[in-house]
């Protein structure tokens, strides 16, 4: 003790003070100290702040349970996934998601598709998932969730009937609400057994999830049909009331899976440069990722549906794998090879709806050609030829025909025909044709006469640059 005493008196007495690294030293260990003070608090007030999350949540999940109880004791079949708008609680903001499944007698879990082979079995039981996830939480992985199982109030099955699951998707994989399904007894299949449904029994319109479900149908084959809600659908081919065939077994399940959209509306340009008639039964083939479709006739309003790639517009028949009786490159430019003077074709542009809308006004290039048109002539008639002069050929062949009034005086008029190689005739009773001779060629598109066959003309794509 005396020599810790003698000691202190000696530090006390000296006028040193504490060296840097001294100074240092303790700065280390009180920042040390500091920052394990800091992580401690941070990360008590994280587990604090996902505690109070999670029991926000769970409170969440179990209020939309009982939302969920009560949408299907109002419309068990409508019950649809949801993701409900966010709610904030104490500046936290909580995402509820609902998911619903169909409990089936096999035990299984399935959306509303089912397997296309037998064995489904049929609809107990609605299952409901809530789901509930919040900004900063620590862990995806510790989302809320909570399930409950919704009963129908009557019973929708029966051991001697079956079921069928009708799905209606758009292109972009969300559900199409709202569209109208048929059943009907298919009167193709020889013995059916199907019985028509009554108008109550038919299913109801397709919920969010684009889900609808006929119960206690009799065994056999149905035709099922859709109708868009309201405006113009189509699906990807193109057919605005699709119909598909399901097979139904007793004490079991079928199912029935569309692609539906509200369709794009194609009122096409169609341009030769100059005033000239189109042929009444212009074929127009519409190309993209779907295939080709192609109608027979000029319309203001051609419908089809959508696709992420567009369509390129094609004037007359395009077959490039002979898919209409024979293969047709000639309406297609970049089919016809460079030409002596360095002329090509340029494929039409992919045309979508701009500004996201569903309205699209293609300009369809075509060729035209001044004919010398008898005074009694009524018919004229345009028919592919041999190809000439580069025309890569049209073997499925195309026939166009143009009406015009009888005359007192020969005279002229100036026609339009997608690219190709044409034999033009005319005829005073669209009975007798006789050729037509071929004037000049018009537009600011190239095209050939060909020689010693003066109702022959080759009209050309290629252009300069």
């Amino acid at each position: 003790m005396i020599a810790i005493r003698r000691a202190l008196q000696r530090v006390r007495r000296s006028d040193d003070g504490l060296t840097l690294v001294e100074v240092i030293i303790a700065l280390l260990i009180f920042t040390v100290i500091i920052l394990g003070a800091i992580a401690s608090t941070t990360l008590v007030l994280r587990m604090t702040g996902d505690n109070r999350g999670r029991v926000e949540a769970a409170n969440l999940a179990q209020q939309y349970i009982d939302v969920a109880r009560v949408d299907g004791q109002n419309d068990l079949n409508g019950l649809s996934n949801k993701t409900y708008p966010t709610v904030t609680v104490d500046s936290v903001a909580f995402t509820v998601t609902r998911t619903v499944s169909w409990i089936n007698t096999n035990g299984s879990d399935t959306g509303c598709t089912v397997s296309a082979s037998s064995g489904n079995g049929s609809l107990l039981f609605r299952r409901v998932n809530i789901r509930v996830s919040w900004t900063g939480q620590s862990s995806a992985t510790q989302n809320i969730a909570a399930d409950t199982i919704l009963s129908p109030t009557s019973k929708i099955n029966d051991p001697a009937l079956g079921t069928v699951l009708v799905s209606v998707k758009s292109i972009n994989g969300a559900g199409t609400g709202g569209v109208i399904v048929t059943l009907a007894p298919d009167s193709s299949v020889p013995g059916n057994t199907a019985q028509a449904l009554d108008p109550t029994s038919q299913p109801d319109t397709t919920n969010d999830d684009g889900c609808t479900v006929a119960n206690k149908v009799y065994p056999g084959t149905y035709t099922v049909t859709l109708s868009p809600p309201s405006g113009q659908y189509r699906d990807q081919d193109q057919a605005a009331n699709p119909v598909k065939s399901v097979t139904v077994a007793a004490g079991d399940s079928g199912g029935a899976a569309f692609t539906y959209d509200p369709a794009w509306d194609f009122q096409n340009r169609y341009s030769s440069g100059v005033a000239a008639v189109l042929p009444s039964n212009l074929t127009t083939s519409y190309v993209s990722t779907l295939g080709v479709y192609q109608t027979a006739a000029p319309v203001s309003d051609q419908y089809l549906s959508p696709t992420a790639s567009g369509y390129g517009v094609y004037a007359g028949k395009f077959a490039p794998d002979g898919s209409a009786g024979g293969s047709c490159l000639s309406t297609d430019p970049t089919a016809w090879p460079k030409s002596a003077d360095n002329r090509t074709g340029k494929a039409p542009a992919q045309v979508v709806p701009s500004a996201g809308g569903t309205i699209a006004t293609p300009t369809v290039a075509m060729g035209a050609v001044t004919i010398n048109v008898k005074a009694a002539t009524t018919t004229i008639r345009a028919t592919t030829t041999a190809a000439a002069n580069g025309d890569p050929g049209c073997s499925a062949g195309m026939t166009y025909t143009f009406s015009r009034a009888a005359t007192t005086k020969d005279g002229s008029m100036t026609v339009a025909l997608p690219w190709g190689t044409w034999a033009i005739t005319q005829s005073s009773n669209a009975i007798n044709f006789n050729p037509i001779s071929v004037g000049n060629l018009v537009g600011s598109l190239i095209g050939t006469l060909l020689p010693g066959k003066d109702n022959v003309v080759t009209l050309d794509p290629r252009t300069a640059g």
